[in-house]
């Protein structure tokens, strides 16, 4: 690491909220997402982004537009960083498909059929990575993906274990600071903070 990463994922959309696979399809921001998002982005102090990276699919793009224009940075839209395709499954409750408690990929390499997996997403973030670790613009960067994308993403950054990765958690209403040592806090809403990354069940 050679630089210190605000990362966090889109605010809650109406695909979250009903349990729809999302993938690289699309779904507006809830209330509670816009609510969230706000909130956010004024906890962000002292530690201000100079600029964020983005996803280019609709959600993450107004959440990071709402970022944007409370702390006065510019955004720069990246398609590398959109959410892994889900394929067939896209738009789907998950219910109907894998069940409520399971994960979509179940490994590293596992593939919803015609989606892709972790470690294409790992391919695909190649360029996004060097850049973003030999850039010399701020002391910190935020990047705003999403769930899949970013647990590719703190992989190939920190180097960490897929076991690890797998199960890292994004919630929508929290943001990660990575620090240039590898260190990993989280601060939530509520004045909820920790270290480390948050887990799904496994």
């Amino acid at each position: 690491m050679h630089r210190n990463i605000i990362l966090c994922r889109h605010g809650q959309t109406h695909f979250n909220r009903t349990a729809r696979i999302q993938g690289q399809s699309d779904s507006p921001l809830t209330k509670t997402g816009l609510e969230e998002i706000k909130k956010l982005a004024k906890i962000l102090y002292p530690d201000m982004p100079g600029v964020i990276y983005s996803s280019a699919l609709g959600r993450a793009a107004y959440s990071s537009a709402i970022y944007s224009q409370i702390l006065g940075i510019p955004v720069h839209f990246r398609q590398d960083l959109v959410e892994l395709s889900c394929g067939e499954w896209e738009t789907s409750l998950r219910t109907d498909v894998i069940g409520s408690d399971v994960l979509i990929r179940s490994s590293w390499v596992d593939r919803p059929p015609g989606g892709e997996s972790y470690q294409d997403a790992e391919k695909r973030l190649g360029v996004f990575i060097n850049e973003l670790l030999t850039a010399s613009d701020s002391v910190y960067v935020m990047v705003l993906a999403h769930s899949g994308l970013n647990r590719a993403l703190v992989r190939s950054l920190l180097g960490l274990p897929i076991d690890e990765a797998l199960y890292i958690r994004f919630p929508h209403n929290t943001i990660y600071k990575i620090n240039m040592d590898g260190n990993v806090n989280w601060i939530g809403l509520s004045n909820r903070s920790g270290s480390g990354f948050l887990r799904e069940k496994e």
